[in-house]
């Protein structure tokens, strides 16, 4: 008797201890999105709890224009909110209206798509019916450089970044340095066979 009444002791100390584990882990998960989302009477004001804050996109922004300024290029930045509203927008110096805009397109096509514009452009690569179809019909722009923010499983925004020939790793440099590890980036479509040049 005593022995059983020693194991369930035992029993109850390791699910009382699991079950605070579980809890405290759960507790800092909602803590950790609540650092990059609006919260409090911004969030009562908004009816959102799950809309990238200002103050995370314009970090996100200034990152990635660090980053653009290490490699000797310049990008555009948008920052959308879940809704599609801009957040936060930045265009370094320099910058066309295509460059700009195409920014704007990758943010919104992340958005809407939920998946990187570099997946969307793997998904036409070689196929300028899908291409087409993208561009036209699903108005969206199957062009690297735009992805899905989320964080905890929750998509809080998308960024969108245009203007250079290092827009995704713009995009993910900044993801990364202001809200941690990201899924590993799509990877390059290798080309048709008959689009290979001759050796």
């Amino acid at each position: 008797m005593a022995l059983q009444t020693g194991i369930f002791r035992r029993v109850l100390s390791l699910l009382l201890i699991t079950a605070a584990i579980l809890f405290a882990s759960a507790r800092a998960s909602a803590q950790g999105a609540d650092k990059f989302v609006i919260t409090g009477e911004a969030a009562k004001k908004a009816l959102s709890k799950s809309e990238i804050s200002g103050a995370t996109a314009a970090k996100i922004a200034q990152v990635c224009e660090d980053f653009a300024s290490q490699h000797n290029i310049a990008v555009s930045i948008f920052i959308l909110s879940p809704a599609g509203s801009i957040v936060h927008a930045h265009r370094m110096d320099g910058q066309s209206p295509t460059a700009i805009d195409t920014a704007l397109y990758k943010a919104q096509s992340a958005l809407y798509s939920r998946v990187s514009t570099h997946e969307l452009a793997n998904r036409t690569a070689d196929n300028l019916g899908a291409q087409l179809r993208y561009y036209t019909r699903l108005n969206q722009f199957p062009v690297s450089g735009g992805m899905p923010i989320v964080v905890d499983n929750q998509l809080i925004g998308a960024i969108g970044v245009g203007g250079s020939n290092m827009d995704e790793e713009c995009a993910y440099a900044a993801l990364t340095a202001v809200l941690g590890p990201q899924p590993p980036l799509a990877p390059k479509a290798s080309p048709a066979p008959s689009a290979q040049a001759p050796r």
